[in-house]
């Protein structure tokens, strides 16, 4: 049975049983994108970084909007046959949300996996003294430079109009549909909305815009998706769903009651 003791205290890395570490298999960094996305490039180079300054096996997650997910990690550590993991939520500053989900991401894996033997364990190593001192210290080192850009994104037509569709699929990306599967559907949405476009203005499903979201709200119902404009949800969606919600009726089967 896996375990995750989710009580230690923020500051402190939870050990094994020789109290220095050693039994941790792999350390997954968790972080938690904005609904705008995230800099991928520079959550890359923070993992690479740790890498460098460690012998650890470190992996990464991501709680909602981007993926793997943390549900993913935890099924690729059962996979590679390790014995202990440890997740790292990093937020600065804390976030609550993030650290909170986390635990309840790990819950709900334990309870649908329930055959995994992994042992799952969470630490907050406290970051911000650390981070606050260098910041003040940078304040008075770190070289100015004059703000340059322009204006015109504020006023730039490309962000002014309303993208041409007569049809929009709305895609949860909050942490439970995203380890419900949202990660993949939103995708294959995508792709199909810019194949369709691709083909000309006549194609099936050329009208239809895709968007990603933050939490709906019933995502125990995930994944989740709105159509508009005839505000219809859809849940418990699948992949195979896709074509339909972009340029047919919808898959009937998933229509969920208001």
């Amino acid at each position: 049975m896996t375990a995750c003791n989710a009580t230690a205290p923020s500051g402190v890395f939870m050990t094994d049983d020789s109290g220095d570490g050693t039994g941790d298999d792999r350390v997954v960094i968790v972080l938690r994108p904005t609904v705008s996305g995230l800099d991928r490039r520079s959550a890359d180079a923070l993992v690479d970084r740790i890498r460098e300054s460690s012998d650890r096996d470190i992996g990464v997650a991501y709680l909602d909007i981007e993926t793997p997910t943390i549900h993913e990690e935890l099924d690729r550590a059962a996979r590679d046959g390790l014995a202990s993991i440890t997740l790292l939520p990093v937020a600065v500053p804390r976030d609550k949300y993030l650290t909170t989900w986390t635990q309840r991401a790990v819950a709900n894996w334990r309870e649908t996996r329930p055959d995994a033997d992994v042992h799952v364990r969470i630490a907050e190593p406290d970051i911000l003294d650390a981070l606050a001192d260098h910041l003040a210290s940078a304040i008075g080192t770190t070289p100015r430079s004059d703000i340059r850009a322009s204006p015109a994104s504020y006023r730039s037509p490309a962000w002014s109009v309303i993208e041409q569709h007569d049809r929009h699929v709305l895609v949860c990306k909050g942490p439970r549909c995203m380890a419900y599967g949202a990660g993949p559907l939103h995708r294959e949405l995508t792709a199909l909305s810019k194949a369709a476009r691709a083909a000309g203005p006549d194609a099936p499903g050329s009208g239809t815009k895709v968007t990603g979201t933050g939490c709906l709200s019933p995502c125990n119902l995930g994944p989740l998706a709105i159509v508009n404009p005839e505000s219809t949800w859809y849940g418990h969606l699948a992949v195979d769903d896709a074509a339909a919600l972009i340029d047919g009726p919808g898959p009937a089967g998933r229509r969920l009651k208001r």
